[in-house]
């Protein structure tokens, strides 16, 4: 599925951008599981937690964006709600944000980051994250593909501010009107991108929860076909 194609710009941009979790890789059911069996809980399917991720992805940014002061444990807490799992404060502190679980590649996501390397697009990341963003992707098989690997950790600003965009367009020397930004939250990804002026944003929506009328991509496979 995508939406609205008509917001695609005629022109080619130079530069395409991707946040990380959710577009490129999500949180690896194995290291998962394991957390789980060190509190004598079951396992979970991988297909349980991926629909998990979108699902509370999806109801995190309707919330923000009406207005709930929620901060990230907010969605780790529904994630794990959504699998079956009741969360303790105990095992939350232990969690945390899933550090170094976030290396399940996405299906087509390393095939369409080197497509559109191939046709001659600029390829960076800009993602919210713990400070491990590179070092997971590189787990996942990401390594080396990307100019720029900007995790919002290291320079202490994270989306939707503007400004942690405005950092990589400024390592990499582009205008925000020459790029694209591809993220899973209408409110972090799509949001912050259009308030650092990008020329289009794509959301990754695969369970089709994201607002009418964005533009938005069932599958990252699908973004070499919308790109000009």
């Amino acid at each position: 599925m995508s939406s609205s194609r008509s917001q695609v710009p005629d022109a080619r941009p130079e530069l395409v951008l991707f946040d990380a979790g959710g577009t490129l890789v999500l949180i690896n059911s194995d290291p998962f599981n394991a957390f789980l069996a060190g509190w004598d809980l079951p396992a979970v399917k991988a297909t349980e937690l991926f629909e998990a991720h979108f699902k509370a992805m999806s109801e995190f940014a309707y919330r923000l964006e009406a207005g709930e002061g929620l901060e990230f444990r907010w969605w780790v807490k529904r994630l794990f709600d959504l699998v079956g799992v009741s969360l303790t404060a105990d095992m939350a502190g232990a969690f945390g944000g899933g550090k170094n679980m976030w290396n399940q590649p996405i299906s087509g996501a390393r095939e369409t980051v080197v497509d559109l390397q191939a046709r001659g697009y600029r390829v960076a990341v800009v993602s919210n994250s713990d400070g491990t963003v590179a070092q997971e992707l590189a787990r996942a098989g990401f390594g080396g593909l990307f100019e720029v690997v900007i995790d919002s950790t290291d320079v202490a600003i994270s989306k939707p501010d503007p400004g942690i965009f405005e950092i990589a367009l400024q390592a990499l020397d582009v205008p925000a009107a020459n790029t694209w930004y591809v993220g899973d939250s209408h409110f972090h990804d799509v949001g912050g991108a259009q308030s650092a002026g990008l020329a289009a944003s794509v959301l990754i929506d695969p369970l089709s929860l994201g607002p009418a009328g964005m533009l938005s991509v069932s599958s990252i496979a699908e973004l070499s076909g919308l790109l000009p």
